[in-house]
C-alpha cells in the first residue's frame, strides 16, 4: 500500500476512535433559502453565525430538537429522538457549513442531511416563527439500486397503511412528535416496509397531520411510483422516511395489510 493511501486510512480510523464523523458523502444534503431578502448587516450575519454555533451543545433530556436565539436571529435543529444525542450533534455539526455556504447572507435558510440510520435539520430565520420557507427535499434509493420485487400499488397501499398507523403515534406523542413502525406487505406478507414520522415541537396537531400527508403524497410522486427501496422527503416542519431495510429502533409494532399481488402497478 502506498504511504500516502496508509496515512489516509490511519487518519479514518483515528476519526472513528475519536468519535469523530467523515464528512457526509456527496448527495446526501439538500439546502433551501428564502426570497424575501438579506440579513443587511454584519451584526446580524455575526448573530446567525452565533445561534447556529450554539445548536451543536445539545444538553439532556434528549428529545431530538434544540432552539437558541441570539440577537434578533432564532436557530432551530431536528433530529430523530431515538438516536444517541451525541450522533445528532455530530450531524448538525456537519450541517451548519453546509447552510451557510448554501444561504450565505439570506434572512432565512434551511439544511438537511442524512445518515444511514439518521437525518438531520438545521435552519435560522430573522423572526421567532421561521415561516417564510417553502419547499421539499426528497431523498430516495440510488439510481443504480435495484427496485422492490413488489408493484407500485402493493408499495404505494403499504405506504398509505403505514402512514395512517405512525400518523397516529405521533399525535400521541405529544413531546417528542414522532412515530416509527413497520408494515408486512404483499403476497404472503413476505415483504417489510419501515417506517417514521416526525413534525417539528411547536407545530400544531392540525398542521403536523396536514405536513405528513403532503409529505407521504411526496413519497408517491419521488418513490413509490418508481418502486424504489427507499424514500425520505422532509420540510422544515416535518419528515417522513421509508425503507425495506430496518433503521429503526429495536422496539416498535409490526402490522399486516392483505396482499395486493393482484392490483395493477
Amino acid at each position: 500500500m502506498e504511504t500516502k493511501s496508509l496515512i489516509s486510512l490511519m487518519l479514518l480510523l483515528q476519526a472513528f476512535i475519536n468519535g469523530v464523523n467523515p464528512a457526509l458523502p456527496p448527495g446526501q444534503q439538500s439546502s433551501i433559502c428564502s426570497k424575501n431578502g438579506d440579513l443587511n448587516s454584519n451584526e446580524l450575519l455575526k448573530s446567525r453565525d452565533v445561534a447556529l454555533d450554539k445548536l451543536k451543545n445539545f444538553e439532556p433530556p434528549y428529545t431530538g430538537d434544540r432552539m437558541t436565539s441570539y440577537q434578533g436571529i432564532t436557530a432551530k435543529a431536528l433530529c430523530p429522538p431515538k438516536i444517541k444525542m451525541q450522533d445528532c450533534s455530530a450531524c448538525v455539526k456537519e450541517t451548519i457549513p453546509t447552510l451557510l455556504k448554501s444561504c450565505p447572507k439570506q434572512k432565512e435558510g434551511a439544511t438537511w442531511s442524512i445518515l444511514p440510520n439518521l437525518y438531520c435539520m438545521v435552519r435560522y430565520a430573522d423572526h421567532p416563527k421561521q415561516g417564510n420557507i417553502a419547499g421539499w427535499a426528497q431523498f430516495s434509493s440510488k439510481p443504480n439500486y435495484p427496485p422492490t420485487n413488489a408493484t407500485a400499488g402493493e408499495l404505494e397501499n403499504a405506504l398509505n397503511n403505514l402512514a395512517n398507523t405512525l400518523k397516529a403515534k405521533v399525535e400521541a406523542n405529544s413531546l417528542e412528535n414522532y412515530g416509527s413502525g413497520s408494515i408486512s406487505y404483499g403476497p404472503g406478507s413476505h415483504s417489510t416496509l419501515y417506517g417514521s414520522m416526525q413534525c417539528i415541537p411547536t407545530i400544531s396537531v392540525g398542521d403536523c397531520k396536514k405536513c405528513l400527508s403532503d409529505a407521504t403524497n411526496q413519497l408517491h410522486q419521488c418513490c413509490t411510483k418508481s418502486r424504489k427501496l427507499i424514500g425520505r422527503v422532509f420540510s422544515v416542519n416535518c419528515a417522513v422516511w421509508y425503507s425495506h431495510t430496518n433503521f429503526l429502533p429495536k422496539t416498535f409494532q409490526t402490522i399486516s395489510t392483505p396482499s395486493l399481488a393482484n392490483q395493477d402497478p
